[in-house]
């Protein structure tokens, strides 16, 4: 009589049919954890924008007056100013305050050596973790290797037409609107021209924000981009050289810390070689280099927006098809728009 012994192992279509329920359930349960992962990561960049609006609040509260968004000739921005409100007082310690030494490849002052030390200084708050790519440039820019990213602007306006100051022709028309005298709330100041005066133009207060706090955007995200689909989108933390240099040693490229509200969230290099977009001065529509969008407007890496901090400390998020209309309000300190409750979020 044939004796019958028990299986004791799959067969091989048992086998294969576990690997594919596993995998089933692996596809489905992966895009949860991902989103569960950049919802940690939002919530964290959220917690980066509140502890800045905090720390920009106790800076007016200290000087009665917002800080400058960039200093042209001296090579700070809004960034230093507030590092002693957060928590970050050994670092700021280490800026070298009215100086115009940052030194050149050959030209390396003591006040050179400080710059670069805090070009290359990380601050952890100044990063959305959602931001790809190295904390550092791996490339020199500037004369200076290694320098740290960040992931926040302040907000210069819903004009400025261009990072550098204002231009005019001969005749002392508006060629293109700058980052100086923008209607934003954190601007470009020339800091060497008179050293005998404080920095023109004076920095903002709050009670010039004639639309309200809580309707005014103070800091943006921005996205930190390496490759060739922006080219220059050079967004550093702490020191600028060109903010140090610059047309007649009075800074440029201030988008490396401020941003405009003229154009839509997070355009794309897929939109095409140039952006059309309103402006509020001259013609009504004007194009632009999709670099220099790129390079001068808020964006993010979480899907569908872009997170901003208000004056009155609030943080939001804004999707990318944002009215216009309220676009253009909130990036604006005293264009008396009115907006409805709830228009922002």
């Amino acid at each position: 009589m044939q004796r019958r012994f028990p299986r004791t192992a799959f067969t091989l279509v048992e086998l294969l049919v576990v690997i594919a329920i596993i995998a089933v359930l692996v596809g489905l349960l992966l895009p949860a954890v991902q989103s569960a992962r950049e919802a940690a990561r939002r919530m964290q960049c959220s917690n980066h924008l509140k502890q800045i609006g905090l720390a920009m609040h106790n800076y007016e509260s200290a000087f009665r007056t917002l800080p400058w968004g960039a200093k042209g000739g001296w090579g700070h921005s809004w960034t230093t100013d507030i590092l002693p409100f957060l928590e970050q007082s050994a670092v700021a310690e280490n800026v070298p305050q009215g100086e115009t030494g940052f030194g050149t490849d050959t030209t390396v002052t003591p006040q050179g050596v400080r710059f670069r030390e805090l070009a290359r200084t990380l601050i952890p708050g100044y990063r959305c973790p959602s931001q790809p790519g190295p904390t550092h440039l791996s490339i020199p820019t500037d004369f200076i290797s290694g320098r740290a990213v960040t992931s926040y602007l302040g907000n210069a306006g819903s004009n400025p037409q261009r990072d550098d100051h204002s231009s005019f022709d001969g005749m002392g028309n508006l060629i293109r609107q700058g980052m100086n005298d923008s209607n934003g709330v954190l601007l470009a100041a020339d800091c060497v021209s008179d050293p005998s005066s404080a920095p023109n133009f004076p920095a903002i207060k709050f009670a010039a924000i004639l639309d309200g706090l809580s309707h005014t955007v103070l800091v943006a995200e921005t996205k930190w981009d390496e490759t060739w689909s922006c080219e220059e989108c050079n967004h550093h933390s702490l020191y600028h050289p060109q903010f140090d240099t610059g047309p007649i040693g009075l800074g440029a490229d201030f988008s490396q810390a401020l941003t405009s509200f003229l154009i839509a969230i997070n355009p794309s290099y897929l939109d095409g070689p140039n952006v059309t977009g309103p402006t509020t001065i001259g013609p009504p529509i004007e194009t632009y280099p999709i670099q220099n969008v790129l390079e001068i407007s808020p964006g993010s890496f979480h899907a569908g927006g872009v997170q901003v901090v208000l004056c009155d400390g609030s943080v939001h998020m804004l999707s990318d098809s944002t009215d216009e209309k309220i676009r253009l309000a909130i990036g604006s300190r005293d264009g008396h728009e009115v907006l409805s409750q709830g228009a922002i979020d």
